[in-house]
């Protein structure tokens, strides 16, 4: 199965992303898109980007968990979340929101998806911890998602924007169970020279092939992982 994780950044630059957003991924048409930063601004649009996006890519089946609610730079209210666009059916889907540390300006969720693929259902967690440049939030946030699997006897597919720009630090977290992108070399931020986008997959997968978009498409590249 291929699978495609971006941080679309919100609405930023969207009249020149959006036609490269998905050239990009009409091009490496993926199985499974999961979205980070996919917000509900209608100062801006009565719909998100992902659904925006999805009246060209025309997914069969979609799903938006724009549950977090922010305060605003530009807008008084914004709201912001996870999406995922999926070609085969999405049977279950379920939201969390993470803890918040005292400090951290950022409520996160997880966003958990069933897809039925190949005659069976297989596991989803779409994320988006929180910023790290100064306190490291991201790895609690690891944590307490890791947590929550093993607490339900599950092992997901885990994609999107960890916000460690090292997920090697965190190696004793999961390494007995999941293999990681980061196997292979690439930068997924480019304005900082970081790479903070990941897969994680449960060790009875393994990857066929990691690569980004060759251009940012946002803030962020593109991660495109093939796994068997």
């Amino acid at each position: 199965m291929k699978l495609t994780t971006l941080n679309l950044q919100g609405f930023t630059g969207w009249q020149q992303q959006e036609p490269r957003i998905v050239a990009y991924l009409q091009q490496e048409d993926p199985d499974l898109i999961f979205f980070q930063e996919v917000v509900y601004v209608p100062e801006v649009s009565a719909y998100n980007q992902v659904q925006l996006l999805n009246t060209t890519m025309s997914y069969l089946f979609e799903h938006s968990s724009t549950t977090r609610l922010q305060v605003g730079l530009e807008y008084p209210t914004y709201r912001e979340g996870l999406s995922v666009l999926s070609k085969t059916p999405v049977v279950k889907t379920d939201t969390i929101i993470l803890k918040k540390a005292p400090n951290d300006e950022h409520n996160r969720i997880v966003q958990l998806i069933d897809v039925f693929i190949g005659g069976q259902v297989v596991k989803f967690a779409n994320v988006h911890f929180s910023i790290t440049d100064v306190t490291d939030f991201a790895t609690a946030h690891l944590v307490e998602t890791l947590s929550i699997l093993r607490a339900r006897g599950e092992q997901r597919i885990i994609a999107g924007d960890f916000n460690l720009s090292n997920l090697d630090d965190s190696r004793h977290i999961w390494e007995s169970e999941y293999l990681s992108s980061e196997s292979t070399t690439y930068i997924s931020f480019p304005s900082e020279n970081k790479r903070i986008d990941y897969v994680l997959i449960p060790k009875h997968y393994s990857f066929t092939s990691i690569r980004t978009s060759d251009t940012p498409l946002s803030d962020h590249r593109a991660v495109t992982v093939v796994i068997s």
